[in-house]
């Protein structure tokens, strides 16, 4: 056997036996032999912090296979003591339970609502092999294999903001159609507002102040930078908890982490994206759709969101009348509602996770562990002209609608 050095990463008990366990696991081959495998990290800086991701490609031989490759991906929890470990070990959320239920018990028949609506993309990665004992772990297909990549760009242009939010369209579709058919076990209540003993909030404290002494210095918006001083970080975080566990004017199975690093695209080359696969599925949220569509607006200008909220939702009646919902349907004006109420996610998001989702590969040098054990470490993500740009947009319509002394004056 050989690897490279990123094998010393790894769990040991990533071995052979292990291997051909999960290989064996659908049964389609027997009297497996790994003959050789190489293990690589999957994941860059920035991409996950609730696991450690590995890439594992196998050279085997089993019966009426003599020679075979295949390459899968590996998802596990940190194993190495410290900041990260201990901080997943406070959460109430059971990350890969969870995970296990999405892609064993839902996103399954999610696909088949898809297709009998004439929906035949690929909707998530196939799952070949589970288990929570002695090790909680996953192993997926290998995406790359079929042709996927990460996102191309560092900001998603109109044409991928449309296929985003097709795609968040027709995922949320099926949940819904699946809670009214009487799925079990749907209103799981996830996200980072939720997360329970981790208090995920602190980490931000100091880096929402790099975006406020930002504000501060932008000329022309003084009065934002006067109403943002009369509110504090907790009451956002606060409002945003209370507002995310509210009903919704209709609810689905939202992601719980729906940005552009938790999918995948395929296309005609690397920069025309065609196609959209959906991963991490480790904190679905029940609630309203405008979660997921708030989450994602985290880097999606607003002078380009009204046209793509209409866009997710014509796709989301879509998928509901063409595989015979036979419901209610909701309406658009529910949709616009709920998106006004989750307004202060904007701003969470905004002085939160913009900064770091603007960030491109050369700006993010640090792991998300690293950043969160000496969040000064953020400091320099608040100086970059895209995300100021982003800044200055938003808050002119924060401004202009009246959201920051609503805010102000509420409870």
């Amino acid at each position: 056997m050989s690897d490279n050095v990123d094998k010393s990463k790894a769990p040991e008990w990533v071995d052979s036996n292990f291997l051909k366990e999960v290989l064996e696991y659908d049964g389609n081959f027997k009297n497996l032999i790994i003959n050789d495998f190489h293990i690589f990290s999957s994941s860059a800086l920035g991409d996950h912090f609730a696991s450690i991701m590995f890439r594992v490609n196998i050279t085997f031989s089993a019966q009426d296979h003599p020679s075979e490759k295949c390459s899968i991906i590996i998802k596990t929890l940190p194993i190495v003591e410290g900041f990260k470990k201990d901080a997943l070990d406070k959460t109430n959320i059971d990350l890969f339970g969870t995970e296990i239920f999405m892609y064993s018990k839902v996103l399954t028949e999610c696909r088949k609502i898809l297709k009998s609506a004439g929906y035949n993309d690929l909707l998530a990665a196939r799952m070949i092999y589970q288990s929570t004992e002695p090790h909680k772990v996953i192993v997926f297909e290998d995406l790359s294999e079929l042709g996927y990549i990460m996102f191309p760009r560092t900001i998603p242009n109109e044409a991928d903001t449309a296929l985003i939010f097709s795609k968040l369209g027709q995922y949320h579709a099926a949940t819904f159609k699946l809670a009214a058919e009487g799925h079990k076990a749907l209103k799981l209540k996830g996200g980072v507002f939720n997360f329970g003993d981790i208090d995920m909030f602190n980490y931000f404290r100091e880096p929402y102040s790099f975006f406020t002494v930002l504000v501060e210095t932008l000329s022309g918006f003084e009065e934002a930078s006067e109403k943002l001083a009369k509110v504090s970080f907790d009451k956002i975080v606060k409002n945003c908890i209370q507002i995310v566990n509210a009903p919704g004017s209709y609810e689905v199975l939202n992601h719980g982490d729906y940005h552009i690093k938790n999918m995948m695209f395929k296309g005609t080359n690397e920069t025309a994206i065609s196609e959209i696969v959906l991963v991490d599925f480790q904190i679905c949220h029940w609630g309203s759709p405008a979660f997921d569509l708030a989450y994602m607006s985290a880097i999606i200008p607003p002078r380009i969101r009204p046209q793509a909220y209409k866009h997710y939702f014509d796709v989301f009646i879509d998928v509901l009348e063409k595989s015979g919902y036979k419901g209610l349907l909701p309406t658009f004006e529910q949709l616009q509602k709920d998106l006004k109420s989750y307004r202060i996610l904007d701003l969470y998001f905004l002085g939160t996770n913009s900064p770091v989702l603007c960030a491109d590969k050369d700006q993010l040098k640090d792991e998300m562990e690293t950043l969160f054990k000496n969040p000064s470490l953020f400091k320099v993500l608040y100086s970059q002209p895209t995300y100021i740009s982003y800044v200055k947009e938003l808050l002119t319509v924060l401004l202009q609608e009246g959201f920051l002394d609503d805010l102000i004056n509420s409870d």
